[in-house]
């Protein structure tokens, strides 16, 4: 026991030390940078914007080196830039142990059990990746909405004769984030010398929406064969809103399916409470007692199942 508490307590030490070693480089910065950049006008830190993003993982070379090599550090650094979260893999990673050996420290006082070690070690360890998650999802689904109206602008920018890197330079101009900050990359990356082909993959690689992978393909094709722009671009904005609008339909229909599996989710919470203000000492049997940790730790690995059920049977792709 004693030689586990100093365990977790050594790799929580550790933890939190490579966390405020990877905190950035705005850390790291000279003052005389960080006090001009404080006391830049408004106006000038609004158009600061980064073309090259720091791909650095870790500020620590040896743990850069083996999360540069390991795919599901990739894979994070891609969520973290589509979230927009300025944080390096190194830092969330280090959040994500601290938080579970913290709170699988906190089980294995409460309970002495392996199972809600490891069940808090997975629940907490797990909540800055589905922060990570949800920032993703949130932005991307703006980007989605905003997209029809990207793609009036740019039509009406062809048609008044701008060409398409113009367009696109308006659409980075008039629109709201996020749409402005990656046509803003885009034109950046086409001002610079990169091709039409390059920057419309890079994009497309980066908001991983089907819409602009179809547009972009079309765009290209268009280039190479010829055809109307403006019309393609026109056709493309009306089909994105049609399917909005049934998926809105459908939405609406899976609306009380929706709002039955959060009560269901709320309800054994709610009961539990409720119990536990009446009769304290019958809900706390499945705490204090094995037979009772046993049938909880059932119950929520049920809900889970649960839960992953339901969505997907009310999700429902147009």
């Amino acid at each position: 026991m004693v030689a586990l508490a100093v365990a977790l307590t050594f790799l929580a030490v550790f933890s939190g030390v490579l966390a405020v070693a990877s905190l950035g480089e705005e850390v790291r910065r000279p003052p005389i940078q960080r006090i001009l950049s404080r006391f830049a006008p408004p106006g000038e830190r609004k158009t600061t914007f980064r073309l090259l993003r720091d791909n650095t993982m870790s500020a620590l070379p040896v743990l850069h080196r083996w999360l540069t090599s390991a795919a599901f550090a990739r894979r994070l650094a891609t969520y973290l830039e589509q979230a927009e979260i300025s944080q390096r893999v190194g830092v969330v990673l280090a959040l994500v142990l601290l938080l579970a050996l913290f709170a699988g420290h906190l089980a294995w006082r409460l309970t002495a059990s392996w199972l809600w070690f490891g069940l808090a070690m997975g629940g907490f360890g797990s909540l800055p990746l589905l922060y990570v998650q949800r920032q993703r999802r949130m932005r991307l689904g703006r980007y989605a909405a905003q997209l029809p109206d990207a793609l009036d602008l740019l039509s009406q920018c062809l048609k008044v004769g701008q060409s398409l890197v113009q367009g696109i330079q308006a659409v980075a101009r008039e629109m709201p984030d996020p749409v402005r900050t990656e046509f803003r990359r885009t034109y950046e990356e086409l001002r610079l010398g990169r091709g039409l082909r390059d920057a419309l993959l890079s994009h497309a690689a980066r908001v991983e929406n089907m819409d602009f992978n179809l547009l972009a393909t079309a765009i290209l094709i268009q280039r190479e064969v010829g055809g109307n722009l403006t019309e393609l671009l026109e056709n493309a904005s009306r089909t994105i809103r049609e399917r909005e609008k049934l998926l809105g339909h459908v939405r609406a229909l899976t609306a009380e399916n929706r709002l039955s599996t959060k009560i269901l989710c709320l309800l054994p919470l709610v009961l539990g409470g409720a119990i536990y203000l009446i009769r304290p000492e019958m809900i706390m049997i499945l705490f204090t007692e094995e037979i009772g940790r046993t049938l909880l730790a059932l119950a929520i690995a049920m809900e889970i199942v649960g839960i992953y059920a339901m969505k997907r049977i009310t999700t429902i792709k147009v």
